[in-house]
């Protein structure tokens, strides 16, 4: 998955709602907060980790079940993404 990505698909990507994941930036749990662009926010990979964190989702699973596995590894793999 390329990132930056939007509230709704971070929000598909975990199974859960936007308005969860609008939860979590509103009471300062992901942090920095993902950047907003034109009124939306655009979340990065170690931001959709941390919200799968909390959230208690397994985000290799999601990944594999969306993506083959030999690309759903490269955006996770890497350290400088936040």
């Amino acid at each position: 998955m390329k990132y930056p990505i939007s509230t709704g698909q971070a929000a598909a990507l975990l199974g859960r709602t936007e308005p969860q994941l609008a939860e979590l930036v509103r009471r300062g749990r992901i942090q920095p907060p993902p950047a907003i662009f034109a009124g939306r926010r655009l979340w990065l990979a170690g931001q959709v980790r941390r919200a799968a964190e909390l959230l208690h989702v397994d985000l290799e699973e999601q990944l594999a079940r969306r993506e083959p596995a030999s690309s759903a590894a490269v955006p996770l793999a890497s350290g400088g993404e936040q």
